[in-house]
């Protein structure tokens, strides 16, 4: 039977997508139905009327500023923006002119933010490093597992998220190892060993999963190691 999936799937369905016929998740879908997409894209679809709504609120409170706005209020917007284009990355659907027009907004009110520090080389070169820090936090979020994980009500949930990351291209695991401490990571390494070596016995050898749980301890001992 063809399943309807999306070609731009939300959180919701990219989800479900990722537990199909996977054991290393805890509840895989084993008969999953086109009513099951079907309600997962009805979420995403929720989720993403939710999100324009905030976005449009935002959009107002910017069209507001003016050259006597308070700096807290100024950094409060750029926030909310910054965090707008985050979101944005891990709905369904093409945004790609959406997220162009957050980075003008943002880019406008920089440039507002740096006259207001004309001369003070010491705030200039803070702007710059929030310039750079913003625009790696963007190529983040670029990547769908990060989108998804960030969200703040993300469908994946805590007894899936080692699943998750074994389940990840390496490209993708790689970038969002750097988003855990030390701490996590050894709680991840550990539920991974468990997990594996619990689907062994049951006879599910999975190569991949295994290389990932590899990346996953180096990660923490190069983290350890710094």
């Amino acid at each position: 039977m063809t399943m309807n999936f999306s070609p731009a799937p939300g959180p919701h369905e990219r989800h479900l997508k990722r537990r199909l016929l996977n054991p290393l998740f805890p509840k895989p879908e084993n008969e999953l139905t086109q009513a099951d997409i079907d309600y997962a894209q009805r979420k995403d679809e929720e989720y993403l009327m939710s999100f324009m709504t905030h976005f449009q609120s935002v959009v107002q409170k910017t069209t507001k500023l003016g050259s006597n706005s308070e700096s807290d209020i100024v950094l409060e917007i750029k926030e909310q923006l910054d965090e707008c284009y985050a979101t944005s990355c891990a709905m369904p659907g093409d945004h790609s002119n959406l997220k162009v027009a957050i980075k003008k907004l943002i880019t406008a009110i920089m440039a507002a933010i740096r006259k207001g520090a004309a001369g003070d080389n010491a705030a200039l070169k803070k702007l710059d490093e929030e310039d750079a820090a913003r625009e790696l936090h963007n190529e983040l979020h670029e990547r769908k597992l990060i989108a998804d994980l960030m969200l703040e009500n993300s469908p994946i949930l805590e007894n899936e998220l080692t699943p998750t990351l074994l389940n990840e291209e390496s490209d993708d695991l790689e970038a969002a190892l750097p988003l855990f401490s030390a701490q996590e990571l050894e709680l991840i390494v550990k539920s991974s060993q468990d997990l594996l070596e619990k689907l062994r016995q049951q006879g599910h050898e999975i190569p991949l999963a295994w290389e990932r749980f590899q990346q996953i301890k180096q990660a923490l001992a190069t983290k350890n190691s710094g």
